[in-house]
């Protein structure tokens, strides 16, 4: 158990600094130090992407990097050697250690393509035609380059679980550290009752380490960039680079996720032409570029699967399978599995009633609505607590609240199109969460509140989702029946597996999901493949049939 602690903190203590080189404050707060250990885990990813270019990330190569923020760290000594940046340390480990403690890993997902593909980032550069062996490898997170850096000679093939838990400690710490500010300064404005609300749902569903996957710390950093935005729309300062930074290494983990690209636009009044000559919009610009390269190396496309965003005249690129992977993919984020009936995938997308109505009596009354629904009624008790116990129940009217009308349906918008596309709750649920969250927000802020019952309201609901999330991760630490303290990794044992030899590479074919080893490894039997080189890169080329 102390191992796990130790490592926690270590790798905090590593990543925060990485942060410094977006945000260079010297401030010494909780709300900076999250800052830097989000915006450190975001360079550490994209560093790990550009280096898979010409190398592995195998453990010399990562522990390498360790250089990065050794050097910020011995920079920035009165910064990281703080009391203040102690105690952080101290509560993000906390965190990661109660999210990360004898919980499982995030299945399937993980042992089909989510440790497979850091096993081979750890063990090989970019290959060529990837997606050839299973196409999941063709839309892989930018989180796999973040795991992939933990499996160093400090933390070992261990550390690769550990990327996950570190975006959502960050997050909780940034928005409990600046719900402590306001209560402090008893500032009740727009962004506070973002940051209560969204904290409420991050405590009532988003607790549980072994349901993160990419999807999560995707998710948990939309409701970062929201928060940046409010701020930005609050204020008159305007972090766009950052924001812009933020926006396109979401999309870089999840494509359904896309919208989040307008979002720093939305305070478009306050933007000039010096907002883009930073050198941090340089880096925006090349790694979305190394991004895209990557994209099209690993499957022919763009974007996979998008047929239309194929590059058809390169050899490894497999039109056939792109076309039925998307058409699948989209019938299945449409309720297919509730469907009872005979029809091609094809026919069922284009049929907007009949899906639109599957979806609606299967998922989203069993999944969406289940999860939805308690916590629209909680918000919806809390504003009527403020709206009720005023002691002067009168609305405010301000202009101010425009800006955050247009945040209200701009969010909207976003919760329509992703409902109208792949409406999986996994796929976009912090679209609607946020458009909650913002509707309640700018309700209660139209209201005359009474700051003392406020203040004191809040204490205790904070107080209450404190016990909650320590209490839940608490019981599952301290069950007698779990001994082993770290989330276990699934490894493939080389006997249970068989090695196919191509003329340029070999790759592993498993009976079951490949989990992490044995890279490059598919479960898919029987491939057509062959392989050649270019320019000393490896490539998987699908054969054509006759």
């Amino acid at each position: 158990m102390f191992n796990l602690l130790l490592f926690c903190l270590v790798s905090v203590l590593i990543i925060t600094p990485c942060g410094y080189f977006l945000i260079r404050n010297n401030e010494l707060s909780i709300n900076n130090f999250s800052k830097q250990l989000i915006f450190g885990s975001i360079i550490i990813s994209l560093l790990c992407l550009l280096i898979n270019f010409i190398l592995p990330i195998n453990k010399p190569v990562s522990t390498i990097l360790l250089i990065f923020p050794l050097y910020f760290l011995y920079k920035k000594k009165s910064l990281f050697f703080s009391s203040k940046f102690i105690f952080f340390l101290i509560i993000n480990s906390f965190i990661i250690f109660l999210l990360v403690a004898k919980s499982k890993i995030f299945m399937p997902d993980a042992i089909l393509y989510h440790l497979q593909y850091t096993s081979i980032i750890n063990d090989q550069k970019i290959i060529l035609g990837l997606s050839n062996l299973h196409f999941r490898f063709a839309h892989i997170s930018v989180m796999q380059y973040f795991s992939a850096f933990f499996n160093n000679y400090i933390f070992a093939e261990k550390g690769i679980v550990l990327s996950s838990a570190i975006i959502a400690s960050s997050v909780i710490v940034n928005f409990i550290s600046q719900i402590y500010n306001y209560l402090k300064n008893k500032k009740f404005n727009f962004h506070f009752f973002f940051l209560f609300l969204i904290f409420i749902f991050i405590v009532y569903k988003m607790n549980r380490f072994s349901e993160y996957g990419n999807d999560a710390p995707t998710h948990f950093l939309f409701f970062f960039l929201i928060s940046e935005i409010i701020k930005s729309l609050e204020n008159k300062d305007l972090d766009f680079s950052n924001n812009l930074f933020l926006a396109v290494f979401i999309i870089m983990n999840k494509l359904t996720m896309a919208f989040a690209i307008l979002l720093p636009f939305i305070n478009y009044k306050k933007l000039s032409v010096k907002n883009f000559k930073s050198y941090k919009v340089l880096f925006i610009g090349l790694f979305l570029f190394l991004w895209l390269i990557k994209n099209i190396l690993v499957s022919g496309c763009i974007a996979y699967p998008e047929p239309r965003l194929c590059l058809s005249y390169i050899p490894w690129v497999d039109l056939k399978t792109t076309k039925e992977v998307k058409t699948e993919s989209r019938a299945w984020a449409r309720g297919w599995p509730d469907y009872d009936g005979e029809i091609t995938y094809e026919d069922y997308n284009k049929n907007f009633k009949l899906w639109i109505q599957t979806w609606y009596q299967g998922h989203f009354k069993n999944k969406i609505l289940s999860i939805i629904a308690p916590y629209i009624i909680l918000t919806l008790i809390i504003y009527l607590f403020f709206r009720y116990g005023s002691d002067k129940n009168k609305k405010i009217i301000s202009k101010e609240n425009n800006k955050f009308i247009l945040l209200n349906i701009v969010l909207l918008f976003f919760t329509f199109i992703w409902i109208l596309t792949v409406p999986i709750y996994r796929y976009g649920y912090s679209y609607l969460i946020s458009f909650i969250s913002a509707f309640f927000s700018l309700q209660i802020i139209k209201i005359k509140l009474d700051v003392i019952k406020v203040s004191k309201f809040i204490n205790f609901f904070i107080i209450i989702c404190f016990f909650v999330f320590v209490g839940k991760n608490s019981l599952r630490i301290f069950e007698k029946n779990k001994k082993e303290i770290w989330p276990k990794i699934t490894f493939l044992k080389k006997e249970n597996v068989k090695k196919i030899e191509l003329s340029n590479i070999s790759y592993f074919e498993s009976p079951v999901m490949c989990g992490y080893g044995n890279s490059p490894c598919t479960h898919i039997r029987n491939l057509q493949l062959k392989s050649t080189k270019i320019l000393n890169y490896k490539v998987i080329i699908k054969q054509k049939s006759d």
